[in-house]
């Protein structure tokens, strides 16, 4: 048992149970992305003589072209294959193999698992763009639950909002404003699309609590948490309400359309690229390229009521357990933006990633969980370690003109049948 006066994070319950599956994993991180040296393991190899690796650390190990800080002072240069100059044939790292773990750079030592600080608040939890990873967080058929570990002191490259949460207020006021968030999401009762129109409908009144005069602010942002808990009590209710929004298709499609025509189908992940490719057949893309707008939501609606609804209606714990992470994981909503700018960022990358579910479903004629899981975690891993995506969901939205939530909620409500 962990003494009273040991420091404790908080981490999902599936986090301590993540085993790397090594050489049969089936999307190695050791292709398709740039490795980065912290300064000590980039002059450990360059000094370093192993006979086996002298040349590859020679050659391979690179200064850093941006001159970053001590974490990101060197790189790994890769092969035109996007393949770590130190894996070998059996996807296997040479440096472990060789020198072994304690040899590896803090990123390689360490990846999937993050680790993030909320003031004095410690959080550990696994990237969902590792296969391994991605199977943990997203098949558990119960609602993801938040334990306490020990520090790792292996976790030492922190993502850090200690500056923007200077009090233990502010701290407490956005921890509960998270775990209703996650509340909301693990609502069973309301459909996922419902419930991330609730989380916006909570977001736009907290923001505008946030913007109160300091004097009544507190109590403001606390009258608005305790009405949404009220709402949640009667599910039906607000369910019906939320179901006479109509959806906006042409919207959806061109937001979609927009946002997964940047993505890059040259990048070295065949995975992902296959899967774009499949998506974008089944949705009736050609060339990469939508045909026209009748067809194309002729085609999605087929998709969606055909062979999407009938796995996910079964399934939703798929998606909510692809949300509550993504809200864990990516310090929603304690980032330095405004909360409707990580709400669209959600509602971007959970539209992005359904479209392309329902394009796969259509693809293959069905929808199973290994196929969505593939999805989630293939999307996922370009999305997170592509440098510039953030930036051009960020401009999408803007030429899209979505920065009114009622835009938002029209591209999430329900079809009909």
């Amino acid at each position: 048992m962990t003494a009273p006066d040991t420091p404790i994070a908080l981490c999902p319950d599936h986090y301590p149970h993540f085993q790397c599956t090594g050489s049969r994993c089936e999307d190695s991180c050791c292709i398709g992305w740039r490795v980065h040296l912290d300064k000590k393991t980039y002059h450990y190899y360059k000094q370093n003589q192993h006979k086996a690796l002298r040349k590859l650390f020679e050659l391979s190990v690179k200064r850093s072209e941006t001159k970053g800080d001590d974490k990101h002072f060197g790189v790994i240069s890769m092969s035109e294959q996007g393949r770590c100059a130190f894996l070998d044939q059996d996807n296997l790292c040479l440096i472990q193999k060789n020198l072994g773990h304690q040899a590896l750079s803090k990123v390689c030592a360490t990846f999937p698992r993050r680790a993030n600080q909320l003031g004095i608040q410690v959080e550990y939890s696994l990237s969902i763009s590792c296969p391994e990873a991605a199977r943990l967080i997203l098949l558990n058929q119960q609602p993801m639950v938040f334990v306490q570990t020990g520090i790792d002191t292996s976790l030492d490259n922190i993502s850090s909002l200690a500056g923007a949460l200077n009090n233990d207020t502010a701290l407490m006021q956005l921890n509960d404003l998270r775990a209703l968030v996650i509340g909301i999401l693990q609502c069973r009762n309301l459909t996922i699309d419902a419930r991330l129109i609730l989380i916006g409908l909570l977001l736009e009144d907290f923001q505008s609590a946030l913007q109160a005069p300091p004097a009544s602010a507190g109590q403001l942002q606390e009258e608005v948490l305790q009405r949404f808990v009220a709402l949640l009590g009667s599910p039906e209710a607000l369910q019906k309400e939320i179901d006479q929004i109509n959806p906006n298709l042409v919207l959806k499609m061109a937001l979609v359309t927009a946002v997964i025509g940047n993505i890059p189908t040259s990048a070295h992940n065949n995975r992902f690229r296959n899967l774009l490719t499949e998506a974008a057949e089944g949705l009736a893309f050609k060339d990469m390229n939508p045909s026209s707008d009748r067809e194309r939501i002729a085609c999605h609606t087929e998709a969606h009521l055909r062979y999407y609804a009938p796995f996910f209606d079964q399934h939703a714990y798929i998606l909510e357990n692809y949300l509550v992470h993504y809200v864990f994981h990516s310090l929603f909503p304690f980032a330095r933006q405004t909360l409707l700018t990580q709400y669209q960022e959600l509602i971007c990358n959970y539209l992005a990633i359904t479209t392309l579910l329902e394009g796969q479903a259509s693809f293959h004629k069905g929808m199973t969980e290994e196929l969505a899981v593939t999805t989630i975690q293939s999307y996922s891993r370009f999305a997170g370690h592509y440098t510039h995506f953030k930036e051009t969901i960020s401009r999408v939205i803007e030429e899209q003109g979505l920065d009114d939530m009622r835009q938002l909620f029209m591209l999430l409500a329900r079809e009909k049948s």
